[in-house]
């Protein structure tokens, strides 16, 4: 062959070549969907005669690697959970079941100095001079790489995406659920409140409220809606708004008002996410606390003298069922001196490094040790003392608290 015919072949490959990676980057550009420049890549390569290649990409959720494009071998080429040590032997065989399929050459794919795919090939056909693997093989890693750098940068991009849409979402929530929560709490004679809100990260579900009837008396509310992100602060948001509307109207009852705001739930959120819900009315004139705990972590009652109790008469979580068998009502006796913790599960919850929750019984024992500080003081010491437990560990929730001490 004349040296005019070898170099007039040689600028043909090239061409060959250089429209091959133009077209495939103007199908990446124009966002072709992974399956479609798999088989752009798998057409360029077999025109050009390799007849067996397999393309192995990493799974950047754990770590294996799937086979995403192969052919010529005589059987599927299974996932691999180490690439290094399957193809970096000297058997150069990659074990498919009770088959080993040979190969010829492994070439590593890299971005950053980090390996992100392998290209495995090998010939279909023996003994007919240098293979179109060995011949084509610097066009076939510069190809392979143009391919899997580009769908892994797809990859990063759209999970970027997804993550600055998930937390403007998550902030968005935060600022909606912030609006439910009262700024300034009622303070008369007969009742003294104080509230502490702690968010995990952008966005929680608590709620929680103090509400003066119209007959005078007082309602207390402290909920939790399960889930997160902006359906949550919809639920939070519209579970707010008929608790209000309710307590505008004389004469509240509360096994009522929990069956009717189970329906709301229920039919808003279609059974797929629930709120706990502690509800609680004073009446400063005789001196008693009715209440009703829907699933919630039970409050803290401390009376002036004796030990404290959990507040836990009720029934389930609002919206886990579409009608309520039954609804319990507590009462009891709440004189002056007595002191009511509501809380969200964030606080006694909340794990130290060694693992062990803060729990009731901490709870109980600081409440009745500081039985006679006021509501702001008492608030402070609790968190003061969570904070201690939590040390170095991570908020694991949100962590609401509202404390009533009556007079």
């Amino acid at each position: 062959m004349s040296a005019e015919l070898r170099n007039r072949k040689r600028l043909e490959r090239l061409r060959q070549q250089a429209d091959a990676l133009l077209d495939l980057t103007q199908a990446i550009n124009r966002n072709v969907p992974d399956g479609e420049l798999f088989g752009s890549y798998r057409r360029v390569l077999e025109f050009m005669g390799v007849g067996k290649l397999a393309l192995f990409c990493r799974d950047e959720k754990d770590g294996a690697w799937d086979c995403a494009v192969e052919w010529g071998y005589p059987t599927r080429l299974p996932r691999l959970e180490d690439a290094e040590a399957a193809l970096g032997g000297k058997a150069h065989a990659i074990v498919a079941g009770d088959t080993a399929v040979e190969f010829d050459l492994a070439i590593p794919v890299e971005q950053d100095g980090e390996v992100i795919a392998y290209v495995v090939m090998g010939d279909q056909e023996e003994g007919h001079g240098m293979s179109p693997s060995i011949r084509h093989v610097r066009f076939i890693t510069t190809l392979t790489n143009v391919l899997v750098v580009a769908l892994r940068n797809r990859a990063l991009t759209a999970q970027r995406i997804l993550t600055a849409g998930l937390e403007r979402e998550l902030a968005l929530a935060g600022e909606m659920q912030a609006m439910l929560l009262p700024r300034v709490l009622p303070d008369d004679g007969n009742r003294n409140f104080a509230a502490r809100y702690r968010p995990h990260h952008h966005v929680g579900g608590d709620y929680y409220d103090a509400i003066r009837l119209p007959d005078g008396r007082m309602a207390m509310a402290m909920a939790d809606v399960s889930g997160k992100g902006m359906p949550a602060a919809f639920l939070m948001s519209n579970f707010q708004a008929h608790l209000h509307a309710h307590l505008e109207r004389p004469g509240v009852d509360l096994e009522m008002l929990v069956h009717t705001l189970n329906q709301r739930v229920f039919r808003s959120a279609g059974g797929e996410k629930f709120i706990t819900f502690f509800f609680a009315i004073h009446d400063a004139e005789k001196g008693t606390l009715d209440y009703v705990n829907c699933g919630h972590n039970p409050p803290l009652f401390v009376s002036g003298g004796g030990p404290g109790m959990f507040l836990a008469e009720g029934c389930p979580g609002l919206g886990m069922l579409d009608r309520l068998p039954s609804v319990g009502v507590g009462s009891l006796k709440a004189g002056p001196g007595s002191t009511l913790v509501c809380f969200t599960d964030g606080l006694v919850e909340q794990e130290n490094p060694e693992g062990e929750p803060y729990g009731e019984h901490r709870l109980q024992q600081l409440v009745e040790q500081e039985r006679t500080a006021s509501a702001e003081v008492l608030n402070a010491a609790i968190i003061v003392d969570w904070e201690q437990h939590r040390g170095t560990a991570d908020p694991a929730d949100d962590t609401a608290l509202l404390t009533t001490r009556f007079a």
